[in-house]
């Protein structure tokens, strides 16, 4: 099996080999330049390059283990793994050394061929490598920080069914080394979300959050329906099934039966589920449920809502059936294990403390203008396309207050879009971009916007003198924190800003 990198890169190749338990060995080439991977059970062993900085020696150099007169005695030629096993039989090198060395050489040959996007790779799986190494070579971090230098119209095109599902997967938060714009987007992925869906909740812009899903699942963090596969084998031919006698006929009316009896509390199930907010809304307990309990009500769903109990039933109703068990089980294979109901605990509280912050956020002061527009009829469409501005600058007002300023810059940026005659949405924007040097510019536009839809707001002639202070325009900025005394006079910290710029 071979193909080209540009179509099926090595961390997507490493990712299916390792999801079909494959062995053998991975070649790859980039203008000259090899790598060599081998895995055995999906796990990966071992990998070596012919790029001369990727050699053995230069690593033993620089680190100073083994000095040039004993390395001279060894051939150029000669293997990596053979000049490590001489070394150690020599005790020129501790066997230590030895494995951290040789583990650290790994990691940087998977690195540099993990950001090739163009070059060829081959597969053999008759192939197989004849030392016995145990390294433990944990590739998942490096497949999560190698997708984060993709190209993010790479890692777009990875997709393309936006009604793909994602799904989350339970993990935990103290050993996973992810970055606040990933962390963000896990705590709004709680349940098998469609892509479409999840880019419209994310509060970044698309090429942004694809970049991130698409990194999340390589490190396994999330699951993807529709990897593309390349090492798969041709599936089975499925059995013919036998002729049912007349009993199994029997039972099957009588599954029927009770099928269709018990119709309406199957779609109240249904419901209940889709609109749980937490694993423990999904299966209808306390917070606090002792395992035992846990495990009684699981097996009660289980028997009376299996999919296999509906299999008679319309295929939308047992694709219902089969989302809602799925659900279930994640939840409870999630609440049995104690870490990671712990760590599902975690979340929670932090998804309230999200909740919390997006409802302290500022609250819109309606004018006179604003008034008249909502006596005009508005199409249902453009309400909701409001709701989703307001619910995304909250959002954003949170992650400004967790200290996740591009999150937040993201979040306002797309309620600013959505509705620019709302001057919170303007303002906040500008607050965010005045944190950055290169968008002050651009900030001062924002917040001057934010003033004219609200003159009497001392608050944002605050935010817009502060940023004439940092701009090293003393003048406009007093003459903005005058004016927002003027505003406001109870206004502290409008008084201390003017203060100090006397």
């Amino acid at each position: 099996m071979n193909g080209q990198l540009s179509e099926q890169p090595l961390a997507e190749l490493i990712r299916e080999i390792s999801e079909k338990s494959l062995g053998g060995r991975l070649r790859l080439e980039q203008e000259r330049v090899q790598v060599v991977a081998y895995f055995a059970s999906g796990n990966f062993l071992y990998a070596a390059s012919n790029l001369r900085t990727l050699r053995l020696r230069e690593y033993l150099g620089k680190d100073k283990l083994v000095s040039e007169q004993d390395l001279a005695r060894f051939g150029e030629r000669l293997p990596d793994i053979d000049l490590l096993k001489l070394l150690c039989a020599r005790n020129l090198l501790s066997p230590a050394d030895a494995k951290q060395l040789q583990a650290r050489q790994i990691g940087d040959v998977l690195r540099l061929a993990l950001l090739w996007t163009e070059g060829v790779w081959e597969f053999e799986s008759r192939s197989r490598l004849n030392e016995a190494l145990d390294l433990k070579v944990d590739v998942g971090p490096l497949l999560l920080e190698a997708s984060r230098r993709m190209p993010a119209k790479l890692a777009a095109s990875r997709f393309g069914d936006p009604g793909e599902l994602i799904t989350p997967v339970p993990y935990s938060l103290a050993q996973q080394n992810l970055v606040p714009a990933e962390v963000f987007l896990l705590s709004r992925l709680d349940r098998p979300m469609a892509l479409q869906d999840l880019l419209a909740i994310s509060g970044m812009n698309e090429l942004d959050t694809l970049g991130i899903v698409y990194s999340l699942a390589l490190a396994g963090l999330v699951k993807r329906e529709n990897w593309k596969s390349v090492l798969g084998e041709p599936q089975p031919v499925a059995p013919r099934a036998p002729e049912k006698a007349p009993q199994a006929a029997a039972v099957e009316r009588e599954q029927t039966r009770q099928t269709e009896e018990d119709a309406g509390e199957l779609e109240n199930f249904l419901e209940r589920v889709k609109h749980a907010q937490t694993f423990y809304d999904v299966l209808a307990v306390d917070f606090d449920a002792p395992q035992e309990n846990l495990k009684t009500v699981y097996y009660q769903l289980a028997r009376r809502y299996h999919p296999d109990r509906f299999r008679k039933a319309e295929p939308d109703v047992i694709r219902q059936i089969e989302s809602a068990f799925a659900r279930i089980t994640q939840a409870y294979e999630t609440l049995r294990d104690e870490g990671l109901r712990a760590n599902y605990n975690a979340k929670l509280a932090a998804r309230r403390k999200v909740e919390q912050l997006s409802d302290s956020a500022p609250k819109a002061t309606p004018s006179p203008s604003q008034s008249e527009q909502t006596a005009a009829p508005v199409s249902d469409a453009v309400v909701s396309e409001v709701e989703r501005a307001e619910t995304q600058f909250k959002e954003g007002f949170a992650a400004l207050e967790l200290g996740q300023r591009k999150v937040a810059m993201g979040l306002f940026a797309s309620a600013a879009r959505t509705v620019p005659n709302e001057a919170r949405y303007r303002a906040f924007y500008g607050r965010v971009l005045a944190g950055d040097e290169s968008t002050r510019r651009k900030a001062e536009t924002e917040l001057l916007a934010a003033i004219k839809l609200d003159p009497g707001n001392s608050e944002y002639r605050v935010m817009l003198a502060e940023l004439y202070r940092d701009l090293g325009l003393k003048l406009r900025a007093r003459g903005e924190a005058e004016r927002a005394v003027a505003a406001d006079p109870n206004n502290r910290k409008a008084r201390e800003l003017l203060r100090a710029l006397k």
